[in-house]
């Protein structure tokens, strides 16, 4: 409960820790002097605890990763942390050694946070350290740190109007950001510099090859883009604002099935990227295919017993084939060939009877059921079509 007594005490106590002299980071270190750390590292996840929310512990650790980036270090990418490790410990660190290249770990402790708001005046106080570590789990350098801001109407000596903005200002949420960036920043400018060299003699973790893509039609319905590259990387489809995962099968070959619904013709931009743990990134520009095998639903029709004629396709190369019937609910259709197929009911056993290359298809004149596949050039089947049951 607040009494007087209390407030006047929390007051001093917060004066009197302004009073104290400014005290900057402390480091630890196992390395000989001058001794570099490793260059490419991976922030370890948090640990969270009730105390601070998570929000904020993921804010100073986004922090300290984009000091770590701007004194050269390569940071490891997040997704690959979220994908290899199972606790924030990580007990799969050689994974990360092995498949990324990762030479270093960094571990980062949030201690504590305090915001404090009195009559006039501000205190506000980071605590935490980083502490770095090299594959086997060796601890190499820690820093701790404490930083801290205040001011108000009776810390600042300037007007009376900026010390009331400046003391609205970090009495909020946005105290703790400010907190953590300088936090980060002083943290790790003390560490020392990265082995520069070790990381320019293993230029496959940093450096991209992206060698083939293709693009296929799979099924009626689907297509799939396969890529070829570095492998434990991540490979993507891009379509105008949309990035799609593709999966890697073998290393360096990834591939995704898409919709054909997704497959009209389409401005903008359409291409594969390659991306590597470590932030870099290759493009090609892919073509995709803008029809997909040829349907013949709704284009089909019986011409007497012994033929079937098929509406606005192009079967084959015969330059006479029926195109008549073309709408915009029917749109042309090609082919490479049509296959016949007939069985003894229309829940088979279905046996090939003919293939041909034209719209319009000589039927055999004995067999109960038949049905009709459209094979694509790329040699994919359309769904089978129903066409007759004959007695």
């Amino acid at each position: 409960m607040w009494s007087p007594y209390n407030g006047s005490k929390r007051l001093f106590a917060c004066l009197f820790a302004l009073l104290l002299p400014g005290c900057g980071p402390s480091i630890r270190s196992s390395l000989a002097p001058g001794a570099p750390l490793p260059a490419s590292l991976a922030v370890l996840p948090s640990e969270y605890s009730g105390e601070i929310p998570r929000e904020r512990l993921d804010l100073v650790r986004s922090a300290v990763i984009h000091e770590l980036r701007n004194n050269h270090f390569v940071v490891v990418e997040d997704r690959v942390l979220s994908s290899v490790c199972s606790t924030p410990d990580c007990p799969e660190k050689s994974q990360l050694t092995k498949d990324y290249l990762v030479d270093g770990f960094v571990k980062l402790s949030i201690t504590s946070f305090s915001r404090n708001n009195f009559i006039a005046g501000y205190y506000n106080q980071l605590n935490g350290s980083i502490i770095v570590s090299d594959s086997a789990g060796q601890e190499l350098t820690s820093v701790d740190h404490t930083e801290n801001e205040s001011g108000g109407v009776l810390l600042q000596s300037g007007q009376v109007l900026e010390g009331i903005l400046s003391q609205v200002k970090h009495s909020g949420d946005s105290a703790f950001d400010e907190l953590a960036d300088r936090f980060a920043k002083k943290v790790v400018e003390k560490l020392p510099s990265p082995n520069v060299s070790s990381r320019a003699s293993q230029p496959e973790g940093l450096e991209l090859a992206l060698t083939s893509t293709s693009t296929v039609w799979s099924s009626p319905s689907s297509y799939t883009v396969c890529v070829d590259g570095t492998p434990h990387s991540f490979a993507y489809l891009v379509l105008s604002l949309t990035r799609s995962s593709l999966r890697e099968l073998r290393p360096g070959h990834y591939c995704g099935s898409f919709s054909a619904l997704v497959a009209e013709p389409f401005e903008g931009i359409q291409a594969v990227e390659l991306r590597s743990a470590f932030g870099n990134s290759l493009r090609r520009d892919v073509t995709i295919p803008a029809q997909s095998p040829c349907s013949l639903e709704n284009r089909t029709a019986l011409d007497g017993p012994s033929r079937a004629v098929v509406s606005c396709a192009t079967i084959g190369t015969n330059s006479t084939d029926q195109v008549h019937g073309c709408s915009s609910d029917l749109p042309l259709c090609s082919a490479d060939k049509l296959v016949v197929y007939q069985a003894p009911s229309q829940s088979g056993p279905y046996t090939k009877v003919s293939e041909q290359r034209s719209a319009s298809i000589q039927l055999p004149p004995d067999g109960k059921s038949l049905s009709l596949v459209a094979f694509g050039r790329g040699g994919v089947a359309s769904q089978p079509l129903h066409v007759a049951d004959r007695k």
